[in-house]
């Protein structure tokens, strides 16, 4: 059973973060984990209320930048305090330091979809709730002609490591560091782009795409600098990339830098991701037709619901099934390489055949594989 948001302050004041919820929702990308809160009040108790309210309204603005595409996020409505804790479902304490004035947490907060689909229906707002294929980031850190990934120290990794990134709409894990990993791919090799070691160390990952992110510390006091380069590799190496240059605060931790360079990583991705969901690519409609190799009706329904979730396939038409397979009819908007490129985020794989002939598409998973 879910512990209701108006029980939870009375549960949190008795046993602070081992108050933990009964039902782990982590995977939902109406969960926002790692929400930090520093409040100082009059009371310890003042200074709790006030986190939870702040740590809602910034909850809310990275849900937002989830869910919709950057340039509608001017027109997401202004909510009070009031309003926006009818969209909270529950929320839960990570971890918490207290003073008889100050209040510091780290949270996590747990939205009501249907409260939130409508209010983003209401105002006429795109959105997506699909994920992305899951992705393994790869964390190198340069220092002057040295480049790092694997080898201890490497700041950047551990602030990755401290992360929570399993949720929202691009789920992030990092490679374990084995032997094996060591052995797939090098810092040089990562930051280079080498097809080989990044399809090595994305086959001991379930072939998830690859995130490399290059960072490099600079200056010192107030004037640290974080420079940040990313590349994300795809399905067939289609490169995405960003740069973000972060600027410590005034008495900020080199850890907090780091971590607000995590921060960053994930946005740009995630961004990026849920434009292209939101927004299918540009062209006129098309459609193919293929076939998929299957042994039972329990394939052809695999590849039935991802083809559902692909954000530039309007529609897709069982033509006939029989001993070869079933022959499908996609419907699509953009070009055939964009329709692979997508449907590979799904772990399809679309297969032009030969002249005349129906290209194949097959389902990673099914039993036919």
């Amino acid at each position: 059973m879910m512990l209701k948001r108006s029980v939870l302050p009375l549960l949190l004041a008795l046993f602070g973060p081992f108050a933990a919820l009964a039902q782990d929702q982590q995977g939902s990308p109406f969960t926002v984990a790692d929400v930090p809160v520093d409040v100082t009040a009059q009371s310890a108790l003042q200074a709790r209320d006030k986190a939870r309210t702040d740590g809602e309204q910034h909850a809310f603005q990275m849900l937002m930048e989830r869910l919709i595409a950057k340039q509608y996020l001017n027109q997401v409505p202004k909510l009070s305090d009031d309003q926006l804790a009818d969209l909270v479902l529950d929320y839960e304490v990570t971890s918490e330091r207290t003073s008889a004035v100050r209040y510091i947490a780290t949270l996590t907060f747990r939205f009501r979809p249907d409260a939130v689909r409508k209010l983003l229906s209401s105002a006429n707002i795109p959105f997506t709730e699909t994920q992305s294929k899951a992705v393994l980031v790869l964390p190198v850190f340069e220092q002057g002609e040295r480049a790092t990934l694997w080898d201890a120290p490497n700041p950047w990794r551990a602030a990755w490591g401290k992360q929570s990134l399993g949720n929202g709409l691009v789920p992030m894990r990092m490679p374990i560091g084995e032997l094996a990993d060591v052995q797939a791919i090098d810092a040089a090799e990562a930051t280079k782009g080498e097809s080989g070691p990044l399809l090595a160390i994305a086959h001991r990952y379930d072939d998830a795409d690859v995130v490399v992110a290059s960072a490099t510390f600079e200056g010192s006091g107030d004037q640290r600098t974080l420079q940040i380069n990313t590349v994300r590799y795809g399905a067939g190496f289609a490169v995405q990339s960003w740069t973000e240059t972060v600027h410590a605060a005034a008495g900020e931790r080199d850890a907090d830098l780091y971590g607000r360079g995590v921060a960053a990583v994930v946005a740009d991705v995630t961004t990026s991701w849920t434009k292209a969901a939101v927004e299918p690519p540009a062209g006129p409609s098309a459609s193919v037709i293929a076939l998929v190799p299957v042994t039972g009706v329990k394939d052809w329904v695999i590849v039935r619901d991802r083809l559902r979730t692909v954000p530039s396939v309007q529609h897709s038409t069982l033509l006939s099934i029989g001993r070869e397979g079933a022959r499908v009819q996609i419907d699509y908007q953009g070009d055939p390489q964009q329709l692979q490129a997508v449907l590979a985020q799904r772990d399809l794989v679309l297969t032009p055949g030969d002249a005349g002939a129906d290209w194949t598409l097959s389902a990673k998973g099914a039993s036919s594989q």
